[in-house]
């Protein structure tokens, strides 16, 4: 199973922990658009009809126990756990949220969104 993560469950951020058993393919952009991302403590990622972003995070090859882990942990914090790509999967939210965030870099030439960590964040 393939889970594509773009937050805190991400190598070097505070969950990454969760993921420890299984094997980290690489980093990933999705090849969905659609997407939209805010996030101050944690990212949320939202379909958002007409966008043309993808989303820029880390892909995994996810054994059972750390995929039951991450849904516990995502599903709990009522992101759903849907297909983003063919044979990926990943926690989207269900609705917009309206919060606009410095911890979101946008890459207008690629097209995606990328969640930053608050050391790279930039000084206001």
């Amino acid at each position: 199973m393939k889970l594509f993560v773009y937050g805190t469950l991400k190598e070097g951020y505070a969950l990454s922990y969760v993921l420890s058993k299984s094997k980290k393919i690489g980093d990933y952009i999705t090849k969905t658009k659609g997407f939209m991302m805010t996030g101050f403590w944690y990212p949320y990622i939202w379909r958002k009809e007409g966008s043309k972003y993808g989303i820029k995070g880390e892909l995994y090859e996810v054994n059972n126990d750390d995929l039951r882990t991450a849904n516990r942990i995502e599903r709990g914090a009522g992101y759903n756990y849907e297909e983003i790509d063919k044979g990926i999967f990943g926690y989207v939210y269900p609705k917009k949220i309206d919060r606009k965030s410095l911890n979101i870099i946008t890459n207008t030439k690629e097209k995606y969104y990328e969640w930053r960590k608050f050391d790279d964040m930039p000084k206001v």
